[in-house]
């Protein structure tokens, strides 16, 4: 044992900071559709059994929607004291909320005991702006390029639902368990939106199995405060100001170039928020076969199905977006590799033009010749003249001689009008359909073009052969 070395794994230390937690437990008779409970210590668990049993007495057959928007590790103390449950995994669920990054699919917390608490953690998408917008608040700020934190798309949140057997109080009641963070926007959330947004569905009070519980929570909490739609039209409406750039040539090509590679990280980083959701509900639609056959016509799976299909959708848009930022990156290095290209042409003729008069120049500065130096003007002039001539021309006459040797137009290909479906026709007029027989709605459709038919006397003339040539 002394020649081998144990792998210490260091711990994170969690920041649990000193305040209060507020619970909030649903409530129809309250306006705000819920009641609150600040806890501060193991002490206040009777302040939170009293305020649930008020509320199972009071409609018996309601759900609890019970929210928490903080940690402490005397939490599964004070929940205990009327739930039942796996303490070790709630607490490690939130846990994971307040401080980790990590999303979780739906899945159950275990495989023991008959009613097993189904989990999830999801980071809800959104743009920051309508997050704040909500609030009040001004939206956060963004970096230099314009974009702000991915952190900031997020609404982060984490769910521990039991569809019976939870309540101590009475174990028919459902329980469900909403994990959000300590913060304004969270807080929003959850106070003036969540619980009115959950109690106004009808569905609500619906007895459902755990499995239809967990897939209907999660449906309603994506409903409400994920909107993949307003990511896309912010994502349209930054590749329209950087096309406007590109084409105004407003800013340098370095930072033009630095500003769509972010945003092509940053649809990267989109992507697999969206692959989640989608394999989040393509998961749950599995769960179908295992409710009672009399509950699978209901309404709630047809609804994940369009979710699927939806977020299908906005997969491929994303990846049109993806492909069109690209296109335009790869335009901006050609068009600077095209700039240097005149640059260099330029230079080239203007060395073209005066590489004979600087030989003439080297030429009558050689000490072994002896002539005038009038004769220089006399030779440069001419030359001169003879360069600019072959510099302009030059361009001209291999474009000349290309047209000549290869002449385009005589290579395009004709196009007949027969070959194609006319206004008001099924089929085009060169279609061979198998068989004799034709049906008389499109006998008209496959008649020639030089065919006549005089609907007054109600004979053909018969058939004409016309001979389409291109112009």
């Amino acid at each position: 044992m002394s020649g081998r070395r144990r792998h210490l794994h260091r711990r994170k230390s969690w920041s649990f900071g000193n305040g209060s937690i507020a619970i909030r437990v649903g409530s129809r008779r309250s306006h705000r559709h819920f009641h609150e409970v600040q806890v501060c210590s193991p002490g206040d668990a009777a302040r939170f059994a009293r305020l649930v049993e008020d509320q199972v007495r009071a409609f018996p057959k309601d759900p609890l929607i019970i929210s928490v928007n903080g940690y402490q590790p005397w939490l599964e103390d004070v929940l205990k004291s009327c739930l039942r449950g796996s303490w070790t995994d709630i607490s490690g669920l939130d846990r994971e909320v307040q401080f980790a990054g990590s999303m979780q699919f739906p899945q159950r917390a275990s495989s023991k005991g008959r009613f097993v608490p189904w989990t999830f953690i999801i980071d809800q998408m959104n743009v920051p702006q309508v997050y704040y917008w909500s609030v009040d608040l001004e939206p956060p700020t963004s970096d230099d390029f314009g974009l702000p934190d991915i952190s900031n798309f997020r609404f982060r949140m984490g769910v521990w639902q039991l569809g019976r057997g939870a309540c101590v109080l009475d174990p028919d009641v459902s329980v469900s368990i909403i994990f959000t963070q300590h913060h304004p926007v969270c807080e929003h959330v959850v106070t003036e939106l969540l619980y009115g947004y959950l109690y106004k569905d009808h569905d609500l009070s619906q007895p459902r199995e755990d499995e239809e519980g967990i897939c209907w929570l999660f449906l309603k909490l994506y409903w409400l405060l994920s909107d993949w739609q307003n990511i896309i039209t912010q994502t349209v409406a930054r590749l329209d100001e950087a096309e406007k750039n590109s084409h105004g040539r407003e800013l340098p090509v370095k930072t033009r170039a630095r500003m769509m590679h972010n945003e092509v990280d940053r649809i990267y980083e989109m992507k697999e928020y969206l692959s989640f959701h989608t394999r989040s509900f393509q998961k749950l639609q599995k769960l179908k076969p295992n409710v009672p056959e009399n509950e699978q016509g209901d309404p709630l799976w047809s609804d994940i199905e369009d979710t699927i299909d939806d977020l299908q959708h906005i997969d491929t848009t994303i990846d049109g977006l993806k492909e069109r930022f690209n296109n335009l990156l790869d335009l901006e290095f050609n068009i600077q590799n095209a700039v240097q290209a005149d640059n260099s042409q330029f230079l080239s003729t203007v060395a073209t033009l005066f590489l004979p008069v600087s030989f003439l120049a080297s030429l009558f500065g050689m000490t072994t010749v002896k002539l005038p130096a009038i004769w220089y003007l006399y030779v440069a002039l001419p030359v001169l003249v003879i360069s600019a001539a072959f510099t302009a021309g030059f361009s001209f006459g291999v474009k000349q001689i290309q047209r000549l040797l290869y002449p385009a137009h005589f290579r395009r290909v004709p196009l007949y009008p027969r070959s194609f479906t006319m206004l008001g026709e099924e089929l085009p007029g060169s279609a061979d359909l198998p068989g004799k027989s034709v049906s008389r709605g499109r006998r008209k459709s496959l008649r020639p073009a030089g065919m006549e038919r005089d609907r007054g006397q109600g004979r053909d003339y018969g058939l004409r052969k016309t001979t389409f040539r291109p112009h």
